[in-house]
């Protein structure tokens, strides 16, 4: 299986860039003139950790691109009534969602508010289903969110790194609901350059909102042709896409490429990060 461990330890012997692969493969130390950098997982030493927190927080990330004027799909947060009582909603978290649920013409969906690959999250059209969802999240979350369900035509993937949307794609549902390859979507090319420059122009601006610099970013096209952003992911993954498109290992590759040159790039002084022109 291609993953980001097997590419980049391609590119680090290619790039004659010492790789340690440590704990299980999990975190990957490279080493260049004098130089250290970290990839953790999907995660790589190239955001700054309030960008990461933000892209992981999708409460607080819907919340920065709303006041920002650029389009998202809502996501309201609540809290676990037993881990984070003083937060929690007045009235209690239930009824609060059960009232948001009735808003919504009795259609939403909740999630872990940090939650990722599609994992925990559920459709719900009735209180039991939103009790029931509610209480599978906060056996393992401290918070969820709540957003309205909307009719997605097709999602898309947008690979964006320091200003350029790099690469996009695809993803077509299959049995279920979700869009989540995960989840048994599949992933296409993209062939309307229209599409792709609109999609590559929302994706730009939404990681300039939060100031990442390394993403994946799910834009939704909604059943009127609009465009909305879904969420940004800090965390970089790529093995089911190249499961299902294989032929996409070569750019996926150059995208690493660039990444981990940019990686090496970078000056760190006095606690501060900056890229050395």
């Amino acid at each position: 299986m291609t993953n980001t461990k097997t590419l980049v330890s391609e590119i680090c012997a290619e790039q004659d860039i010492t790789c340690l692969s440590l704990s299980k493969g999990y975190i990957l130390r490279m080493t260049k003139n004098g130089q250290t950098r970290h990839i953790y997982g999907n995660y790589w030493d190239l955001n700054s950790a309030a960008a990461d927190r933000l892209a992981c927080d999708k409460c607080g990330c819907y919340s920065l691109l709303s006041a920002s004027g650029i389009p998202a799909i809502e996501h309201t947060l609540v809290f676990n009534p037993v881990e984070r009582a003083a937060w929690a909603e007045e009235n209690g978290t239930l009824l609060y969602a059960l009232e948001y649920l009735e808003k919504n013409n009795n259609k939403i969906v909740v999630k872990p508010n940090q939650g990722t690959q599609g994992r925990d999250v559920f459709f719900c059209d009735t209180p039991l289903s939103v009790e029931a969802a509610l209480h599978t999240i906060f056996t393992k979350n401290p918070d969820a969110v709540l957003s309205p369900y909307v009719e997605i035509a097709t999602e898309y993937r947008v690979f964006y790194l320091a200003g350029k949307a790099y690469f996009m794609y695809g993803k077509a549902r299959g049995d279920s609901w979700k869009h989540n390859l995960a989840s048994g979507a599949s992933a296409f090319e993209l062939t309307d350059p229209a599409l792709q420059t609109e999609l590559a122009n929302l994706a730009l601006r939404a990681a300039q909102c939060i100031g990442i610099n390394f993403a994946t970013i799910d834009i939704a096209q909604l059943t009127d042709k609009s465009l909305a952003i879904v969420e940004i992911n800090s965390g970089v993954m790529v093995s089911r896409l190249l499961e299902q498109l294989p032929h996409l290992r070569g750019t996926i590759k150059g995208l690493f490429s660039e990444a981990l040159s940019r990686l090496f790039a970078q000056n760190r002084v006095s606690g501060r990060v900056g890229l050395q022109v």
